[in-house]
């Protein structure tokens, strides 16, 4: 039996939830980072620069996380409206069907009831694909954050004393992104067992 879709999306914006958390831990390594980019001075330009983008993109990571997180939550709601939507139409044609009799007497009701299981299924449909997109963006920020890590390792190299601790600094980056990473893969499989069933 499929996972129910309110489930789902549920369970997404948990994962959500977990990868904006790590990007909180990304917007005070770039604090760290800033920090000691001021001490070390003029051997560290290079990496003072690479900061900004550090926080800018810490910054995205959570705006998204939030938006995807309230696009699961809406997508929840309408899961359950048309769940019971659903139900209704099937109890509706099961009525139709033992008492054919009555049949005049739930037209409307029964039509209304139809339409608004469309309508509920077309807008869940829209929501399922919105959540896909977002979750593509995520995976282009992340690829951001191991360009930064990239880079700030490099500058690192010429950071003289400072090399120890701006490499802490990259890896801390490389790490936070492999963490996220993995919410956001937990999310994008979620999301495409739910596909499967709908299909």
């Amino acid at each position: 039996m499929a996972t129910p879709i309110f489930v789902t999306a549920a369970s997404i914006a948990a994962e959500l939830h977990q990868a904006m958390l790590e990007a909180k831990g990304l917007a005070l390594t770039a604090k760290n980072a800033r920090a000691l980019a001021v001490r070390a001075g003029s051997k560290t330009v290079g990496f003072k620069a690479i900061t900004h983008f550090i926080d800018e993109l810490a910054s995205d990571i959570i705006r998204q996380s939030q938006y995807i997180n309230g696009v699961s939550e809406h997508l929840s709601h309408n899961a359950v409206a048309l769940w019971r939507a659903s139900t209704a139409a099937d109890k509706f044609g099961w009525v139709a069907d033992q008492h054919s009799q009555n049949l005049g007497s739930l037209t409307v009701s029964m039509q209304n009831c139809y339409k608004q299981r469309e309508t509920l299924s077309q807008t869940l449909s829209r929501g399922l694909r919105e959540l896909e997109q977002q979750l593509e963006e995520g995976d282009k920020h992340i690829r951001t954050a191991n360009l930064i890590a990239t880079s700030s390792k490099v500058e690192a190299a010429s950071a003289g004393d400072f090399r120890n601790q701006l490499e802490v600094i990259a890896q801390n980056i490389t790490d936070t992104a492999d963490k996220i990473r993995a919410h956001l893969s937990q999310a994008r499989r979620l999301l495409g067992q739910r596909q499967k069933h709908t299909q």
